[in-house]
């Protein structure tokens, strides 16, 4: 039996018409029509080089918000420019030095201030740092065979300044009924100094803390180019040294309760060295107690930095040469960062992470809630 095959051509077909479409452009119709398309009377009226002038005035977090209005302003809040100002005002005491910053945005973060901006970690100056923390003590016995149980809730509250001081305080109150006294002007923190007799006139000579947030922000604003450190730019730094507290805001009744309230708040130093924040005070009112920090940045978002762990607190009495009851030690001109002597004492209480706080949500933030209805903890 004999197999006959047929012969057949395998070169391919030749017969392909989608070869003809290569190198055509085909119009895409588009869903709106040319003549409906109009620019609003804000981009009509401002080009883009002044709006971007008008976005220099903004603090990083404000220009975020900006970003989400419309197509064109998220496109303007990309300038290299305005992060570039942010990072400076951002990193200007840790990393002093415009060659090494510089450095730091091309080698990590792929040539972004924008990038760098978002996941460095820094302070934030627009709000207050609030620590939450309870515990719980025994009452006394009377007239009755049960024993009261107290669940006793304090908070510990920094607020960060862009000359290297930060204001401090412990109290009972929720931040809603401290914002006011620790909306020191900048001007006035800076001219105080970090320890000692300045520390108390600092806290006691802000008089624009028991006033309005227009009267702070316009105190704080003559000095506030001035008290960023040496920091370039002014407009960011100047807005994040003038607290813009909102209507509503409670203050102290009376001269003398509001002298009370600003003379509890302590000022002091910090350094910043990579996500440590090192922090150091002395008491006014005495001239030997000292207090130390360590905390720890992180972020519960990218770009938030909202968050300080606090890692280690510790007091000093250096004058009696016996522990104190908060924390810190060392010499007179010591770095916040100094070792501790051997006999400073560390405390474990009240280590509950701080929580970043706006001025603008000092009404609404979950921190106001008395322990019987905030059930949960913030981390």
């Amino acid at each position: 039996m004999t197999l006959m095959m047929e012969h057949t051509d395998c070169r391919p077909c030749q017969h392909r018409p989608w070869l003809s479409l290569y190198g055509t452009r085909l119009p895409v119709p588009s869903t709106v029509p040319h003549e409906t398309l109009e620019l609003a009377p804000i981009q009509q009226a401002i080009p883009n080089e002044l709006m971007a002038i008008v976005f220099s005035y903004l603090d990083p977090y404000s220009l975020g918000k900006a970003a989400v209005v419309c197509r064109q302003w998220r496109i303007l809040h990309e300038h290299p420019r305005l992060w570039e100002r942010a990072c400076h005002d951002a990193f200007h005491l840790a990393i002093p030095e415009k060659a090494a910053l510089h450095k730091l945005m091309v080698t990590q973060y792929r040539f972004s201030w924008k990038r760098m901006f978002v996941h460095h970690p820094h302070l934030r100056f627009d709000g207050l740092y609030a620590s939450r923390n309870t515990y719980v003590r025994t009452g006394v016995v009377e007239f009755t065979n049960h024993r009261p149980v107290h669940l006793v809730t304090y908070f510990r509250y920094y607020r960060f300044l862009p000359n290297g001081t930060f204001l401090y305080r412990t109290s009972p109150l929720v931040i809603s009924k401290v914002a006011r006294s620790m909306a020191i002007p900048a001007g006035v923190a800076a001219a105080s100094g970090a320890s000692g007799a300045g520390a108390a006139a600092a806290a006691g000579g802000g008089g624009a803390a028991g006033g309005s947030g227009a009267e702070a922000a316009a105190a704080a604003g003559g000095g506030s180019e001035g008290s960023a450190g040496g920091g370039p730019g002014g407009s960011a730094a100047a807005y994040w040294a003038a607290p813009r507290l909102p209507r509503g805001v409670a203050g102290p009744a009376g001269a003398a309760a509001a002298a009370s309230e600003r003379g509890a708040v302590l000022c002091g130093r910090y350094i910043v060295k990579g996500s440590q924040v090192h922090c150091a005070l002395r008491y006014p009112n005495s001239g030997g107690t000292e207090l130390r920090c360590r905390l720890a940045l992180r972020c519960s978002r990218p770009g938030a930095h909202d968050r300080l762990d606090i890692e280690a607190i510790a007091t000093y009495d250096r004058e009696l040469g016996v522990l104190g009851g908060q924390q810190r030690g060392g010499d007179d001109d010591g770095e916040p960062d100094a070792p501790l002597p051997e006999s400073a004492r560390a405390h474990k209480r009240g280590m509950a992470p701080c929580v970043f706080v706006p001025w603008e949500q000092v009404l609404s933030s979950p921190l106001n809630l008395p322990a019987s209805q905030m059930d949960f903890m913030i981390a």
